[in-house]
């Protein structure tokens, strides 16, 4: 063994000093208690968890009984209508005041009448159940006529069960939005398979009515649908730019067609409308009846329905969409029927349109002005050739019958050419006879001339 100098001594202690680690032991119990620590952690959120997962679970479990319970009373309520157990259903109804009770017995009646005549089935089928609190909220299913229609029945909890209380316009569920291009429909949660199926088919309206009438942007549109049963469908007085929609589920809704016929008439119209514009023709000219024709056809296109739009629809049908656009540009509020011309460069009777609908017009109008005492517009409406035969039905009166032309047959006369129109008149009573109306073309418009 060599000998250790003094400073290499003081040098290795030195080292030993600024080397040397933790005592082994010491961090083997440390190390030990941070596992310890971590494994009580771990063993307290599980127990902690475990409690919440089952405080979760015992108040779903909750709900799910009270849901049931809701359900059976609404079930047992439906069994009433069915079976027309008036003293059950009636038994199930709550209100402060007699009026709804009243509503009820008078609904019941409604059913038990509907059912002599129609097919119903009252199913009990229930859609949705929704409880907060004290009140609670019922979508169930019936068919009436082969057709599905939802209801929403309200319920409230009392010492002696849930009963069916009055509508809660305030419990309609969260609000929402559907969305498809230019279009968003506002609504609440119960009427979301509604807001749903408007958005995307009001979309395509906008598209049509603007690829035909040459619009320079599709405007955006905003549907509002709410639970109000004093709404209307209607233009909202707040937002040139929403319509205000009342939710179908006030009544009932059809569940195969959420956005069921009679609201797409409506929506239809009011589109159709707006996008004609506001001009104000001057009545009685074609003009008055053009612009009315140009939103029928229009309501047609969008709900795909008959309108009876029979002239502007065999123009669209000859001439493309965008003629009926160049029409509604064309047209001034005195306007003549010859209007036409401008657009398709032919004389009237050089076209193959389907006057119907037009000619009913000018029948129905010859009425509104024998009642009007307008004697000069009348005579406007006849063949100058005509004007002692006209004036003598004008001075007979005006006349309550009906008139539809069901057909017409262009014909030649000594080289002129005119219409034969055949009408159906109905007196109102369900009586009708036919006769034959001509029309000849005087200056480019068609006048009566028999």
């Amino acid at each position: 063994m060599g000998i250790r100098l003094d400073w290499e001594i003081e040098a290795e202690q030195e080292h030993h000093q600024q080397s040397g680690g933790e005592d082994p032991e010491t961090r083997r119990r440390r190390r030990r208690a941070r596992t310890r620590f971590f494994i009580v952690l771990f063993i307290m959120l599980a127990i902690i968890g475990g409690v919440v997962g089952a405080v979760v679970l015992r108040l779903r479990q909750v709900e799910a009984d009270i849901e049931q319970v809701v359900s059976d009373s609404a079930t047992a309520e439906v069994a009433a209508l069915r079976v027309g157990d008036r003293e059950s259903f009636l038994a199930m109804q709550r209100s402060a005041t007699n009026e709804w009770i009243q509503e009820q017995d008078a609904t019941f009646a409604h059913y038990q009448s509907l059912k002599q005549t129609t097919d119903v089935n009252l199913s009990g089928h229930i859609i949705s159940v929704q409880v907060d609190g004290s009140r609670a909220r019922v979508q169930l299913e019936e068919i009436i006529g082969g057709v599905p229609y939802g209801r929403v029945w309200f319920y409230w909890r009392y010492d002696d069960g849930w009963r069916h209380v009055p509508p809660d316009y305030t419990f309609w569920g969260d609000a929402a939005t559907a969305q498809a291009d230019n279009v968003v429909v506002k609504y609440d949660v119960v009427d979301e398979a509604v807001g749903q199926a408007i958005a995307p088919r009001v979309s395509d309206w906008l598209k049509t009515g603007c690829a035909a009438l040459g619009c320079t942007d599709t405007p955006h549109l905003t549907v509002e649908i709410v639970p109000d049963p004093t709404q209307e469908i209607a233009w909202s007085t707040t937002d040139a730019a929403t319509v205000g929609i009342p939710s179908p589920y006030i009544t009932s809704a059809r569940l195969d067609q959420p956005f069921d016929a009679n609201m797409q008439m409506k929506v239809a119209t009011l589109l159709a409308e707006r996008m004609v514009g506001d001009f104000n023709p001057t009545y009685p000219t074609d003009a008055y009846y053009l612009k009315q024709a140009l939103v029928s056809w229009l309501v047609k296109r969008f709900a795909e329905v008959e309108t009876n739009s029979f002239l502007i629809s065999s123009l669209a049908s000859t001439y493309g969409d965008p003629a009926v656009g160049q029409l509604l540009t064309a047209l001034q509020p005195d306007s003549g029927i010859n209007v036409l011309s401008q657009i398709t460069g032919k004389p009237l009777d050089a076209t193959s349109f389907d006057w119907r609908d037009f000619l009913t017009w000018r029948l129905t109008v010859e009425n509104e002005l024998i009642t009007r005492q307008d004697q000069t517009d009348f005579l406007e409406l006849y063949d100058p050739s005509m004007r002692d035969q006209a004036i003598s039905r004008y001075n007979a009166g005006g006349s309550t019958d009906q008139y539809t032309v069901v057909s017409t047959i262009p014909e030649q006369d000594n080289g002129t050419v005119q219409l034969k129109a055949v009408v159906q008149v109905g007196d109102g009573n369900g009586t009708t006879q036919q006769e034959d109306v001509i029309f000849r073309l005087v200056d480019g418009v068609w006048k009566r001339a028999s």
